[in-house]
């Protein structure tokens, strides 16, 4: 009995040391080659050239992607000037999902990822499960 009550206390010391996050930021993110949102592991938003327009304001450092009809989209405005990997900031993120409007405040990104020669941007927010790639023109 003591040893399984050992074992128990140490799997929860590991849980909580591990911060026992079962998304994958390698697999939902940094694989990923398209502008997108994913929460949780689900694609929300998935850019289409032929489909979809983005856009990227530099002087309010807010990043906008959505379908031609605006019926799917996200929009991540930052506080601060997004620039190079490891990066950390908060943002707030505004998206649509199953036909509603979902608004995020605050939330702590990571700039896991920078491409600067296509311009692409790798965001994680680890408190929200949030991947966002963005193309930062």
């Amino acid at each position: 009995m003591k040893k399984f009550i050992a074992y128990i206390w140490g799997l929860v010391v590991f849980a909580s040391l591990t911060g026992c996050n079962p998304y994958d930021v390698e697999e939902i993110l940094i694989s990923r080659d398209d502008v997108s949102l994913t929460i949780k592991g689900e694609p929300i938003f998935v850019y289409d050239e032929g489909t979809c327009q983005m856009a990227y304001n530099a002087d309010r450092y807010e990043c906008r992607a959505m379908n031609d009809d605006v019926t799917q989209y996200f929009v991540l405005k930052a506080h601060e000037r997004m620039t190079h990997a490891f990066q950390e900031f908060t943002a707030d993120l505004t998206y649509t999902y199953m036909g509603n409007v979902v608004a995020e405040k605050d939330l702590l990104f990571r700039i896991e990822k920078i491409d600067n020669s296509i311009g692409f941007a790798w965001l994680w927010c680890s408190d929200a499960a949030i991947g966002i790639v963005v193309k930062l023109f």
